[in-house]
């Protein structure tokens, strides 16, 4: 499909519209992909512009879905009335829209060269022509000032796998648009154990040092000390943050706690709510004037537009990492640093008046307060800031909170898998009831396999074939890590949470059945075929046995249940073409 000029529709205020050059070309590394450029003068001096729309159809034809890093659920073409919209901002999103065919091939995928300022792009059916009408909204918040302003609208009409082209979209932010992501260390890569789901705000020191021993057995890396340890009491939600100060009644000596944590063998990584300045805390008052939401009751964002509140958290974050020994940082509740109804207008004192460019400078001024004390720091970020400024920060993006929901992890963590490069993309931490059968509990882990995963259970509270689950579970991730991270990663169906899920690396593939039991074999391949299907059957097709073609040797196989305990084993011939298995629900088929 081809674009131009006359295919384009355009609207913005006058003053923005008669300043402004639209163009369209194909991309000349990829002719299925055209690149329309915007390019605004503000010849008035430096300007707030109002939004600016840039529009075009496509016939609908073979597109069966939609899909985004913010949809999960949502994937259905929807109608002019309600449009389907990608929202995005430094803070929060990515702009990236797709549609997708009934087989799982691109149709269109749009990527934007600017991800810091607020955006939109909007797809819908329209009814009178059967016809995909795309829309992409600049400046839907306050932005600039801008003296000039350009962006690319990259839109990739090429017949590949879905997945291929958000890869290539996140090649051109990487590439092209000067987003590179930040260095992931080995660490950042490893299972680790979260202490949200299992103690929230009560923090224990000694009962987390007991989780911290039982999870390095079970092939975790680190711990991750979450919302607790800077106010006292429980369930306080916000108000306690801020000053970050640890509650003398939970954690007498943060660097000794550190050190007790590193005694297990653990890395320790502390939690902190950037934005947040609690209602009883001095960050609170010191700043009351330099707020987002200063009528907030409970807690108040910070207005990271002023350099001395950027100066703050930097330094204290830093100054912690350096004095309690840490090794990572869990920076949360990136998407607060937004504009309310009583954010000030403007304040002389703010070095930049975009509140996107504040929380830039702000994430800039923390990491390399971090990165001077530790090179090889781990700084956490989850959805919904996830994109392509904050990926310049952050080596593990976490799925966002999503507790027992084994199909939304799923979900989610593939989005991210495919929107985010090499980036470290980290489950939601995994919980389940002590009372569940070991096959539930497993469930949690398989659908975070292509993942890093991170785990929120009581290690001394689950049964013993819970603790068996995670030890196979575990020790197959940490060994096949490399794959399932590095592999070719590749997916069917996204419009029902992904049917299977499959990656491929030197020879080994790794594969998930979720609802379709039959993985396509092509090759000789070393093979894990996981069933997190509803039943208790396999298959696998081996490509290139029919007509009396074989292999050249037989595979062997053996079948394990999910705490990795022998069910079955034999040989399959050279000339099997499709085989069948039995195999119990979240168990494993090897096949060698």
């Amino acid at each position: 499909m081809k674009l131009c000029e006359h295919d384009i529709r355009f609207e913005a205020p006058p003053e923005i519209a008669e300043n402004t050059l639209l163009s369209v070309a194909d991309d000349p590394r990829d002719p299925d992909v055209a690149l329309i450029r915007l390019d605004i003068a503000f010849p008035g001096g430096p300007s707030f512009p109002g939004t600016v729309k840039v529009g075009w159809n496509i016939p609908c034809t073979d597109i069966f879905s939609t899909s985004s890093a913010s949809s999960v659920y949502e994937r259905n073409i929807a109608p002019s009335w309600r449009p389907r919209v990608t929202s995005s901002r430094l803070a929060s999103g990515a702009p990236l829209h797709q549609l997708v065919s009934s087989g799982g091939r691109n149709r269109m995928t749009v990527a934007l060269s600017d991800a810091a300022n607020a955006c939109e792009i909007r797809t819908c059916a329209r009814e009178h022509t059967c016809e995909i009408s795309t829309e992409v909204r600049f400046f839907t918040q306050t932005s600039g000032p801008f003296e000039k302003y350009s962006a690319v609208i990259r839109v990739d009409f090429s017949d590949r796998p879905f997945y291929d082209s958000l890869k290539a979209a996140v090649r051109f932010w990487e590439e092209e648009c000067g987003y590179p992501a930040l260095f992931v260390p080995e660490a950042a890569r490893r299972p680790l154990y979260s202490c949200w789901y299992s103690f929230h705000q009560a923090i224990d020191e000694g009962r987390i040092l007991d989780q911290c021993r039982l999870a390095k057995r079970l092939g975790m890396e680190s711990v991750i000390v979450d919302d607790g340890w800077q106010c006292d009491g429980v369930n306080v939600g916000y108000t306690g943050c801020g000053d970050w100060i640890p509650s003398p009644a939970k954690v007498a000596d943060m660097k000794s706690f550190v050190d007790a944590v590193h005694a297990t063998g653990l890395k320790f990584i502390l939690w902190y709510s950037l934005p947040a300045a609690g209602k009883y805390s001095k960050a609170r008052e010191r700043f009351a004037d330099m707020l987002l939401n200063p009528s907030a009751n409970s807690w108040s964002s910070l207005d990271p537009r002023f350099p001395e509140v950027r100066e703050y958290l930097a330094g204290t974050i830093g100054r912690e990492v350096r004095e309690w020994g840490l090794d990572g940082i869990k920076l949360d509740f990136i998407d607060s640093f937004k504009l309310f109804p009583d954010t000030p207008a403007s304040d002389p004192r703010r070095d930049c008046a975009s509140l996107e460019s504040g929380v830039d400078r702000l994430l800039d001024a923390v990491t390399k307060a971090v990165k001077a004390v530790r090179p090889d720091i781990l700084i956490e970020f989850r959805q919904s800031y996830f994109g392509p400024v904050i990926r310049k920060y952050g080596n593990m993006i976490r799925v966002g909170d999503c507790p027992a929901d084994s199909i939304r992890n799923r979900i989610a963590g593939t989005d991210l898998r495919f929107m985010t490069g090499r980036t470290a993309v980290h489950s939601d931490m995994l919980m389940w009831h002590p009372d569940d059968d070991a096959a539930s509990a497993a469930y949690q882990v398989i659908c975070t396999l292509f993942t890093v995963p991170q785990i929120s259970v009581l290690l001394d509270r689950i049964p013993q074939s819970h603790v068996a689950m995670l030890r196979f579970y575990l020790g197959f991730w940490n060994r096949l890590r490399d794959v399932l991270l590095d592999g070719c990663l590749e997916a069917d169906g996204p419009e029902s949470g992904y049917s299977m899920i499959r990656s491929s690396l030197d020879g080994v593939t790794v594969a998930v059945s979720y609802t379709d039991p039959v993985l396509k074999l092509s090759g000789f391949l070393a093979a894990y075929h996981v069933n997190a299907t509803p039943g208790d059957e396999l298959y696998v097709r081996f490509a290139g046995c029919g007509r009396g073609r074989k292999r050249s040797r037989p595979y062997t196989f053996r079948v394990l249940d999910c705490t990795g305990s022998p069910v079955s084993s034999g040989v399959l011939p050279p000339s099997t073409e499709l085989a069948r298995f039995e195999v119990p629900r979240c168990g494993m088929l090897k096949l060698s």
